[in-house]
């Protein structure tokens, strides 16, 4: 069985016949919408947010560990979850990859590791979770099966 978050490219091998237009244009949205919701560390970020909670302010370079901590959490849960033990196939470096930095996106966004360093800037956050977060699932549709 393939892992939970192991992205399958659907792209049909040979042409299928379709009954319209707009059931190639839903099953489209739908896979680009199912790499999306795979590419998108929601869990790590949640228990990152969690976390950052019991760390005391005064403290507040202990955030730069924590989200380090994190990170190496998440790219650990993504190998993991990206093989398909059924066929033997390794573990997707890309997906993991875009999960990774996306989480330093959001924990950049979110500000605490960068602020006592005076390196946050909310607004690039906030623009840089837009582009990366939904432009790559558009370009990538997982590898060959």
């Amino acid at each position: 069985m393939p892992g939970v978050f192991r992205i399958i490219n659907r792209s049909p091998k040979q042409p299928q016949v379709t009954l319209s237009a707009q059931d190639d244009n839903e099953n489209g949205f739908k896979e680009y919408l199912e790499r999306l919701l795979k590419m998108i560390p929601g869990e790590m970020i949640g228990f990152y947010m969690i976390g950052s909670g019991f760390i005391p302010k005064e403290y507040d370079k202990l955030q730069a560990v924590w989200a380090a901590l994190c990170l190496i959490l998440l790219i650990l849960i993504r190998v993991w979850g990206t093989k398909d033990k059924d066929k033997d196939l390794p573990y997707q470096k890309f997906p993991v990859f875009v999960s990774s930095i996306a989480f330093i996106i959001w924990v950049y966004w979110m500000g605490a590791p960068f602020v006592p360093w005076n390196l946050h800037l909310p607004w690039v956050g906030s623009l840089a979770i837009l582009i990366w977060t939904f432009i790559i699932p558009y370009f990538y549709s997982g590898d060959p099966e």
